[in-house]
Parts: C-alpha cells; structure tokens; sequence
C-alpha cells in the first residue's frame, strides 16, 4: 500500500518563501498536477513525490544567497490550521510545544518523524522518516532538502516561544555539505555539522521544561480538543484505513482490538468495516501488521524501551515471534537494526 496524499496546508508558506527568492510557485505547481482551490484548501492533495520533487525546483529556482527549504521553514505558519497555532503559542514548556509539533506533523506531514532524545545535559529533536517513506529514495528524491525545511521551522518556533536564543548548541545534518553550506551557521545562528547521523537541532536539556511566557492554560486545553478532533476529522477523510491508524497512533494499545470491537468504535457494522478497507485495497490484518511495524520501529528508535516490552506491547506471544516477524519487515533483528539506527 502506497503512501497516500496529504493535505497542501503549507500553500501560504510556498506562495510566501517563492516570493523572497525571487520567483513564482504557481507554474511549478501546475506543472507538478497540483491543483489549488482555496474555497475547499482541505480537498487539495498532494503526493509526497510531488511535495519533494517541487521543493528540488523551488531550490534550483533559487538564487545562490538564499536557500529555499531554510527560508520554506522561516515562513511556514499555521495560517489554515489555528487551533494549532494556538496549541503552541498558548504552551507552558518547550516540553509540551515539542509534543503540540508532533500533533501538527502528523496533520501536516504525517510520513515524518520528529523524536525528543535527552542525554545527559543536552536534548536534540531528531527529524526521521517513517516506515514507507524509504520507497522515495528509489525515485533519487533529496529528503535532506525535507528535513533542512523542518528544522528551520522548529528553530523558529523555538526562537519565538522562547524569546531568545538561550539554549541552543548546534544543529546536525546528515550527508556532505551542500554547496551553500555557508548559509546554514547565520540561518540556525548555532554550528552546523555534516556527514552526521541523525538530522536533529541540539540544545540544553534544561530549557525544555523552563516556563514559558505564553503559557495559557484554558486556551491550551481547549485548542488541544479543537486539534484532536482536526485530526479525527483529517483520518476519516483519507478512509477508514486512515482513521484505524489514527486511533492506534493515539493509543497503541487498541492494536489488541479485533475487528468487531474496532468496528465498534467507528459505529460501523464489522462487515461494513471490512468492506471499506476491501474497497481501499486494504484489510484489518494489513494495517494491524503496518501499525505494529512502524510501532516496533519508533520504539526502536527511541531507546528507551527493552525489546521485551515492545515485543509484549505490539501483542507478540514472546520475544522470539517479534524478531522474526521484524525480520521479515526489515531484514535485521530488533537488536541489529537499533544499532543501525545509532
């Protein structure tokens, strides 16, 4: 199963980065197929190879002094999104406005992964790529100009919500250093360093729970239910398939569901159920087995979490039916592959 389109809630930002390096998206999207009508914005969909081969133009369109996935991330905003606009602005810790990103990527960006790591006095947001999304690096799609973009607009949000630079050390990007390399230092205002492992910004982890000026409490609860129910809303309207990962997504341990009680959670009758992920080409095996994939993957990641209590959290019998079955999605045993991951 492919990687389905995802929202263009990003246009403002495009039309606005396009505009400071001297150029006009427009053609590029109606080159690219992507059709814009601003009365239904939330019908307008685009595929990530669409999404990464237009930021490649966007970057060749470029002038030599600016570059566009740094500039993409400074302008980005929550124009089309307020309630989550309000959600981070209204958060009491960068703590909590790490978490309200990771709410916004999965509306936003839902095939990325962003991780808070702490070690030792220092904390870095690693930006990742979930499950599926290797299949683009067959195509020779730049994903670095993706998380370039990201963490420009990470460290923006930083920068405000906190109201200074305190804090930061530096930031990490895998792979050589681009030609303009040069730009990165004054953009992040910390050291950049390449040919790492991780695309990630690092700082002291002593800021991530220091208070915040903006903090709001009521607004915050309120605009976190008016998020919640944006992406309940968004699940549903990618299919039922969709909304099935949403929930797991919230709460993994709805994997243990069979399908009549997760039917009966979306009010539908379990033949009607199945009948829908039939007709998207789907079933309730197959995105059990997805999600627990992609669980096993982000628990990997994180470190933090034995291999004995992801095998009991995805539901494995034991440890050993969990390694096979990460052998066959990854071709390495859990242990091997979190190494891999560094």
């Amino acid at each position: 199963m492919g990687i389905k389109p995802i929202p263009l809630f990003m246009l403002s930002a495009w039309i606005k980065a396009a505009a400071k390096c001297g150029f006009n998206v427009q053609p590029l999207f109606k080159e690219a197929g992507i059709k814009i009508d601003l009365i239904r914005l939330e019908d307008a969909r685009v595929s990530p190879l669409q999404l990464i081969s237009l930021l490649e133009q966007c970057v060749a369109m470029s002038p030599p002094d600016k570059h566009f996935p740094l500039v993409l991330g400074d302008t980005f905003a929550f124009e089309s999104l307020p309630e989550f606009e309000t959600l981070l602005t209204t958060s009491p810790t960068l703590r909590e406005a790490l978490r309200v990103a990771d709410l916004a990527r999965r509306m936003v960006l839902p095939w990325l992964t962003l991780e808070v790591k702490e070690e030792g006095d220092l904390a870095k947001v690693i930006v990742g790529f979930d499950v599926p999304i290797p299949n683009l690096v067959g195509y020779g799609l730049p994903l670095s100009l993706v998380s370039q973009a990201i963490l420009a607009c990470i460290r923006k949000f930083g920068r405000t919500l906190q109201g200074s630079e305190q804090g930061f050390v530096g930031v990490t990007m895998q792979g050589p250093p681009p030609p303009n390399a040069a730009q990165f230092e004054p953009f992040f205002g910390v050291p950049v360093t390449f040919n790492a492992t991780q695309d990630a910004l690092v700082f002291e982890r002593r800021i991530l729970d220091q208070p915040l000026e903006g903090a709001f409490p009521a607004l915050h609860e309120q605009a976190h239910f008016l998020a919640e129910q944006r992406l309940g809303k968004e699940a549903r309207r990618q299919g039922v398939a969709a909304e099935i990962e949403e929930f797991i997504t919230r709460d993994p341990s709805l994997l243990a569901l069979g399908v009549e009680d997760m039917a009966d959670r979306l009010n539908l009758h379990p033949r009607t159920l199945q009948r829908r992920l039939k007709d998207e080409g789907d079933s309730y095996l197959h995105v059990q087995a997805r999600m627990r994939h992609r669980l096993a993957c982000q628990w990997l990641r994180q470190g933090d979490v034995s291999i004995d209590d992801i095998s009991a959290r995805l539901g494995f019998s034991d440890r050993r039916a969990f390694t096979a079955a990460f052998k066959r999605w990854e071709g390495a045993t859990p242990s091997a592959w979190r190494e891999q991951q560094g």
